[in-house]
């Protein structure tokens, strides 16, 4: 085993320690709360917004607002700037909020009920839950890396040769590298 597995082992048991003692509910709402809670909002409103917004009342309800500034002087300039997109973004973006702040607030009070198969539940979920991070955080950091390229991505790799959990496997064949990035790499 090379440093790199050392540390590997040594961040599996940490995390997993830091979900054990948080457990799922405190750690989800650590994780989904300040700017990582309007993150995921706002990926969930850039993975949901189109498909929403093909719904007919939907489509309906942007008509009728675009309706409001049609003849107007400044309807070029709203419609060309797609001011009715801006505000159902926006609106969109709130209402994820609001769902978001719910159901994690639901999902902490559930897992975190004064019962012992409650606690273990939590427990584990924490672990896992933390685990998870870990794995996302160690994508996100090789995929930077490799953005980065050079001789840093050479001697990181160089680095990770050799590893008995095959950490240099997963850094050349990140999950998080997109597929353009694979073609033309």
């Amino acid at each position: 085993m090379i440093i790199a597995d050392w540390v590997a082992v040594g961040a599996v048991a940490l995390f997993i320690l830091f979900g054990l003692l948080a457990g799922f509910g405190k750690g989800l709402k650590f994780f989904t709360g300040g700017i990582f809670g309007v993150i995921i909002s706002v990926f969930v409103c850039y993975c949901l917004g189109g498909l929403i917004l093909k719904l007919q009342f939907v489509q309906d309800l942007l008509d009728k607002f675009r309706d409001l500034w049609a003849g107007g002087k400044a309807a070029g300039v709203l419609n060309k700037i797609h001011l009715d997109l801006i505000v159902y973004y926006i609106a969109l973006f709130i209402v994820i909020q609001i769902i978001r702040v719910i159901v994690v607030a639901v999902l902490k009070h559930l897992l975190e009920i004064d019962m012992v198969v409650f606690k273990i539940i939590n427990k584990i979920l924490g672990a896992l839950f933390f685990l998870a991070i870990l794995i996302f955080l160690t994508l996100t950091v090789f995929q930077i890396i490799s953005w980065v390229g050079g001789e840093t991505a050479q001697d990181f790799e160089k680095l990770l040769e050799g590893s008995f959990f095959k950490l240099d496997k997963l850094f050349e064949n990140n999950p998080l590298l997109s597929l353009r990035d694979r073609i033309s790499g």
